[in-house]
């Protein structure tokens, strides 16, 4: 609620993490680049990674959706479980999520226009972060945000850590438009800190920026999966299938949603015939269709 100081209205701000990752990056092979964006709020930071180190149920190493092959007997994957399950029915109250699709077969502008890989990749992360701040965080004023993604290898022209804090700027606060719901940022925003996305390769003061930078792959790989439906194990269909009852949910009107998941958890794709975002088709076959809203790891 906003309070008042001698009756002056107090600013409603809030500090967030933004943890990025992407999928369907294989330009040769996959028509969709996905670019997935989790803001975890700094004042639940520490409580929401002792969550995710407790629902590894003792598995130490890696969690990656690609590196997923069997749920009933590895450890990896029954942590995996523990954390889709964790994300939809507690975490995703206070870690929204948004998930852009860039459409790489279209003959479109906003495609074409992008001569490099790295530049339909650095504007579509604008996009997902953009996107998540505008439709999930609109009960702030002011937001301070400092961004991760994984750590990878990237070109020398390749200025991915200094264009998306530059461009979220500019679209939140320089190319605001009057009656805008979205918060304005508070800048500077830092470069991006780009972490290793193995926990057994990570330092220490990194290890907990490391475990989110796991969880927004997990999600963003099992979105990949809803829409592609390309992997043929067990636990990545599953996972798929599970996911894609949340992008189905989120698709309808708020009134008529039963997953609670308004404005927590966002799948869109761009460009449609006039430019705009529409609702890419979801390839995966729903084979469990009543396990879509729950799952056990024992099945």
């Amino acid at each position: 609620m906003q309070q008042t100081l001698f009756n002056v209205p107090s600013v409603r701000r809030a500090d967030y993490a933004i943890y990025h990752d992407e999928s369907g990056a294989d330009v040769a092979h996959d028509r969709f680049l996905l670019q997935g964006a989790l803001f975890v709020p700094i004042s639940r930071w520490q409580s929401l990674l002792d969550d995710l180190e407790l629902a590894r149920d003792g598995y130490t190493g890696r969690i990656h959706f690609v590196d997923l092959r069997d749920k009933t007997s590895s450890k990896k994957g029954l942590a995996a479980w523990n954390w889709i399950n964790k994300y939809f029915t507690d975490w995703s109250l206070q870690c929204p999520y948004k998930c852009q699709l860039a459409d790489r077969y279209s003959s479109h502008e906003q495609i074409t226009r992008h001569q490099t890989k790295h530049g339909l990749y650095n504007y579509t992360t604008v996009l997902a972060i953009h996107g998540g701040i505008a439709w999930s965080l609109t009960r702030f004023q002011e937001i301070r945000i400092s961004i991760y993604s994984e750590e990878t290898s990237r070109s020398a022209e390749d200025n991915f850590k200094s264009y998306v804090p530059a461009q979220l700027a500019i679209k939140l606060n320089r190319s605001r438009k009057p009656g805008s719901k979205s918060p304005r940022l508070v800048e500077p925003v830092p470069q991006i800190i780009c972490v290793p996305g193995n926990p057994e390769r990570t330092s220490s003061d990194q290890r907990g920026h490391c475990e989110f930078i796991q969880l927004v792959d997990l999600l963003t790989g099992a979105v990949n999966q809803a829409v592609n439906a390309n992997a043929s194990q067990e636990i990545k269909i599953d996972i798929g299938e599970f996911v894609a009852g949340w992008i189905h949910d989120t698709r309808r009107p708020p009134w008529t949603q039963s997953l609670d998941l308004h404005r927590r958890f966002s799948v869109s794709c761009f460009p449609s015939r006039n430019g705009g975002f529409f609702e890419v088709p979801l390839h995966i076959s729903q084979r469990h269709q009543e396990s879509l809203f729950s799952f056990s790891t024992n099945t």
